[in-house]
């Protein structure tokens, strides 16, 4: 049993809150990506890419204003 704290990542918590998941490997099957992509994510080894934001709004009833937002982007989307 792993007792390292996940880190927390706004966007990611939210989504698992919004949409009533258990946990990051929830939304990675909701969302249809690997568990190894939200994990890069959550320890910001990678910011979420602009295919991963567009996934989001798909799949979630989420603006696209407000998923930057959660992610902390003030203006225009990074790849």
């Amino acid at each position: 049993m792993r007792n390292t704290p996940v880190p927390k990542n706004t966007l990611l918590d939210y989504l698992i809150e919004h949409l009533g998941l258990k946990n990051s490997r929830a939304l990675s099957k909701h969302l249809g990506v690997t568990q190894g992509m939200i994990s890069k994510i959550r320890y910001g080894v990678n910011k979420p890419s602009s295919d991963f934001i567009l996934l989001v709004y798909d799949k979630t009833n989420l603006s696209i204003e407000k998923i930057r937002e959660l992610i902390g982007e003030d203006n225009g989307l990074d790849s």
